[in-house]
């Protein structure tokens, strides 16, 4: 049974041990013009001083727990249930809204129905700004290769009653698993909203060049699961990652999953491309 929405909003901020950052997040919330949202903080029992951090705070819309947690994705899954809003950020502790307007410019995207409005997003790195920005309509290779900018995305909160919550299995792809699945498998309604929502903390975890490699196996994990029949082998990977540029033929690909004589013939052609790549290749 589905939630009514008591707001427009809900913000989830999932914290650990990060009392410093969390207070910058919280500041940023605080100081918004519009403030039609809830905000819930789920805190993993930090034995910093985030919990006085939390408690400093007194705007009405706050919410927070603070007990042990599983992961990121177990954290923000209790934020998920506590949620009342239409649409939901996912704004962690050390991320920031730009500035105190910002709710106020991009709540009228609130009144419609789209599932996913993704606005842009600011990369703190090395003291220099790089700005990220979403193209007009989202291709399934561009999920594939790239990803949603979750801290700078509002998502319907009805998709995780119909998709369910994020696969606490994986440490650090979920979110970008879930974009995948309702927006790449499903055709759920994507708009881009053109202005900057959130300054991001690049010391998270996905951001740290150590996880890259998990980062890389959890989403072939991700892919193996989608596309149980094709993406099953070195030649099938190699497609992914070189030859795949348009949203028609991922589709056609998921079309073939059902049909096993034009799967077993389709195999057979990607594997004569993939050998003349190569040695294309291999001449350059």
């Amino acid at each position: 049974m589905q939630k009514e929405s008591s707001y427009q909003l809900s913000i989830i901020t999932i914290n650990y041990n990060n009392a410093l950052g969390l207070e910058k997040t919280m500041q940023s919330v605080n100081n918004q013009t519009w403030n039609a949202f809830e905000h819930i903080v789920v805190d993993g029992n930090s034995t910093d001083d985030s919990l006085e951090v939390i408690k400093s705070f007194n705007y009405n819309n706050l919410k927070y727990i603070s007990e042990p947690d599983l992961g990121i994705y177990n954290a923000m899954n209790k934020g998920i249930e506590k949620a009342t809003g239409k649409y939901l950020l996912f704004l962690n502790s050390g991320d920031l809204l730009e500035n105190e307007n910002t709710l106020e410019n991009v709540h009228h995207y609130f009144e419609s129905d789209c599932s996913i409005l993704a606005g842009n997003i600011i990369f703190e790195e090395d003291a220099k700004s790089r700005l990220r920005e979403h193209p007009e309509v989202i291709t399934f290779s561009y999920l594939v290769g790239n990803a949603i900018s979750h801290p700078s995305t509002f998502i319907n909160r009805d998709l995780f009653s119909k998709y369910g919550n994020y696969d606490e299995s994986f440490k650090v792809v979920s979110d970008w698993a879930f974009f995948v699945k309702v927006l790449g498998l499903n055709n759920e309604s994507f708009k881009k909203i053109p202005k900057v929502i959130t300054v991001f903390d690049t010391k998270g975890v996905s951001s740290k060049k150590e996880n890259l490699n998990e980062i890389y196996q959890e989403r072939e994990k991700v892919l193996q699961s989608y596309f149980p029949r094709i993406f099953n082998n070195e030649n099938d990977r190699y497609i992914f990652n070189k030859f795949i540029s348009a949203d028609k033929r991922f589709e056609y690909l998921k079309k073939l999953e059902d049909y096993s004589l034009f799967r077993k013939i389709t195999t057979i052609k990607l594997g004569a491309l993939v050998w003349i790549a190569k040695l294309f290749h291999k001449e350059k």
